[in-house]
């Protein structure tokens, strides 16, 4: 997330920019606006960033974009070292694997003075604490470079400074007051004695500023995003600094930062300045070379050459046109650019995706065949039908998800993850709908059908699979029955889409470790479980605040069915809809249930769902109450309602005879 006003992003932009085509723009380049609201003369602005744009968690890189799409100058202020009259005395000492560039300064602040009411600001749109004007300088310069500096009070360290990895295991107290054990996947950054600072995570308490401080030393650095990644997570939290440290930072930024913030602490708290200790190891640049032809065939739509250069260059890529090709070096700040389809993506998102032609894809023809892709759109047709919006969520998943879920362990971890929430590609589909129910939850959605189609993996296999959730708030004026009737209402839409593939599973009750012991159930299609469905585990729902949810989540790869059935011509005479209300035991399952109820309601009887399930006040213990819809319809004629009468009776006396059930009034 990144949250900012629009006269601080101005500042890097050489033009002017209405509010409505700014927000209209983010969202087209793959920033998603999440919030805006105007606030007196300025505009707040809250975006949803994706993992693989590290660049743009800042308002330079954001700015860049901006400019790109305008055909826009990028205005970056020069920046001069200010004047330096003291020696770095300190000796600095180097991981590389891990750290690849560090910068340090030695700075003596002549004055207390104030954090100004422009920082304040700026701090407040990114819900950045203010802490004391030192810090809140370095916050701010990250803000606008992406850059994460660090202030050490310089008394409180010692003169030789380590940028390593711990041998043993080390207990440390962090400047969130908190006490942590750390291992030896840590970087660290240390003095003769002691840890000074989880490298790219947070500092600890011994070297902390506060209001009395005179004398700090400003660092700037290069972690590597594997160093980084993940450890801030482990530890319980995310920092402001870890956040971009994990995804890559721009490696030629360093001194630009370092010089800002000295512009700031020489105007705000005066001061004098030593030279820089410099450190860096040569980066080897990212070179891809694409052709015309290849641009031109993804996108669809012939891009002459110089445009397409213009839009590279405009991004800051090094473009040097070859006899056939085109010869590109990607800007440091782009970690997430490695192949020639990003390429393509970059320049589709700068022309404008609405911009490039559309074409009629060209339908397969029709087949009984039992296809992958007729059993995907099939399940879309199915469920967008039946009230459910489809989501699309990313195959990488956080590892830590699964194990609370109690889902299949035997996943496949990612070596060079982009973030530490998508270390491991999805095992499940479970977890991605969880994640757009909490988002959709926590802004106040009251109801919730969605689902997804998509492949899943383990070591030994991957698969298409079909899931969804429904959610009902209890507490909303439209909230009638209990989380079994949801279950129940979700059932029906699966029963939908298993009608179309010809084929009848069974539910019987079982037990899944995501899954409440008692509202459960799995999918069998002959001896094989093709799936399950039920309402989210108590202990999940409490571990995750999460509220009474149903899911359900098919293998479709395992469905094997002899023909698809084609939609039916409308029947041209009104069917007869019938409810009723059984009271049993509670150990018969309602799809034995249902299987009785079809045998005794007549050739013309075309559907029997659950509507309800009731086992609280005024029924016995030992019984449960459950309600069914059924339905009849005659090809031919209309029934009429003493015909469906009799089909009621038979039925009711069949229940009682096999179930000793007894019809509720």
């Amino acid at each position: 997330m990144m949250q900012f006003y629009k006269s601080d992003l101005l500042q890097y932009i050489s033009g002017s920019i209405s509010d409505s085509d700014l927000l209209e723009q983010l969202t087209e380049l793959g920033l998603e606006v999440d919030q805006s609201k105007k606030e007196k003369n300025d505009l707040l602005i809250k975006l949803d960033l994706t993992p693989n744009r590290g660049d743009c968690f800042s308002l330079i890189g954001i700015a860049r974009d901006v400019c790109a799409v305008n055909n826009l100058k990028l205005k970056l202020p020069k920046l001069k070292k200010q004047k330096q009259t003291l020696d770095f005395k300190k000796s600095v000492s180097l991981d590389k694997s891990a750290c690849s560039s560090y910068l340090g300064q030695i700075i003596k602040l002549k004055n207390k003075g104030k954090t100004p009411q422009y920082i304040k600001k700026t701090l407040k749109a990114a819900d950045i604490g203010l802490v004391n004007p030192i810090v809140d300088i370095t916050n701010y310069v990250m803000l606008h470079t992406g850059q994460p500096l660090h202030a050490f009070d310089n008394k409180k360290i010692g003169e030789k400074i380590y940028v390593k990895f711990p041998v043993k295991k080390t207990k440390l107290k962090l400047l969130d007051g908190v006490s942590y054990e750390i291992t030896k996947d840590y970087l660290t950054i240390t003095d003769e004695k002691k840890v000074i600072a989880l490298a790219g995570i947070m500092g600890c308490a011994n070297s902390e500023v506060d209001e009395r401080t005179q004398e700090i030393f400003l660092e700037s650095a290069c972690f590597d995003p594997a160093s980084i990644r993940g450890n801030a997570r482990k530890l319980g939290f995310q920092s402001e600094a870890s956040l971009r440290f994990e995804r890559g930072v721009d490696r030629n930024i360093q001194e630009y930062a370092i010089n800002f913030a000295g512009k700031l602490y020489a105007e705000i708290l005066g001061g004098d300045f030593s030279n820089f200790f410099k450190q860096s190891k040569k980066y080897k640049t990212k070179k891809i070379s694409i052709t015309k032809e290849f641009i031109d065939s993804r996108l669809g739509t012939a891009i002459a050459v110089p445009r397409v250069i213009k839009l590279l260059k405009a991004l800051e890529f090094e473009v040097e046109l070859k006899k056939n090709f085109i010869e590109l070096t990607c800007p440091s700040h782009r970690y997430d650019i490695e192949i020639k389809e990003d390429v393509i993506e970059e320049i589709a998102r700068i022309i404008g995706y609405d911009n490039l032609p559309s074409k009629r894809l060209k339908l397969l023809a029709s087949s009984s065949e039992d296809t992958s892709i007729k059993k995907e759109l099939l399940s879309k047709d199915i469920f967008v039908n039946a009230g459910f919006n489809e989501v699309i969520n990313y195959a990488f998943i956080d590892s830590s998800f699964i194990k609370i879920l109690g889902l299949n362990n035997d996943s496949i971890g990612l070596a060079n993850p982009m973030s530490s929430n998508q270390d491991v590609m999805r095992p499940s589909l479970i977890p991605g709908l969880l994640n757009n129910f909490e988002y959709n939850f926590n802004r106040g959605a009251h109801k919730l059908r969605i689902f997804e189609v998509g492949n899943v993996f383990t070591k030994d296999e991957s698969w298409k699979s079909l899931a969804g959730l429904l959610f009902f708030d209890k507490s909303s004026s439209d909230w009638s029955g209990s989380f079994q009737s949801s279950f129940y209402d979700l059932r029906k839409s699966l029963d939908m889409f298993f009608s179309r593939l010809n084929i009848e599973p069974a539910y019987n009750r079982a037990s899944f470790d995501h899954l409440h012991p008692g509202v459960s159930a799995e999918i069998k299609m002959k001896t094989k479980i093709i799936g399950n469905i039920g309402v989210l585990h108590p202990a999940i729902q409490k571990k995750l605040k999460l509220p009474e949810i149903v899911l359900f989540e098919i293998n479709l790869d395992l469905i094997k069915s002899p023909k698809i059935n084609s939609i039916a011509q409308p029947p041209k005479f009104p069917g007869s809809e019938r409810d009723l209300s059984f009271l049993v035991s509670k150990e018969i399952p309602a799809n034995d249930f249902i299987k009785e109820l079809k045998k005794a309601g007549g050739t013309n009887l075309r559907s029997v769902s659950v509507i309800d399930v009731y086992d609280g006040k005024g029924i016995d213990e030992s019984l449960k109450s459950m309600t069914f819809r059924l339905f009849w319809q005659a090809t031919g004629t209309t029934l009429e309602d003493k015909q469906v009468d009799q089909f009621v009776e038979n039925q009711i006396n069949h229940a009682a005879k096999i179930f000793n059930a007894e019809l509720r009034s």
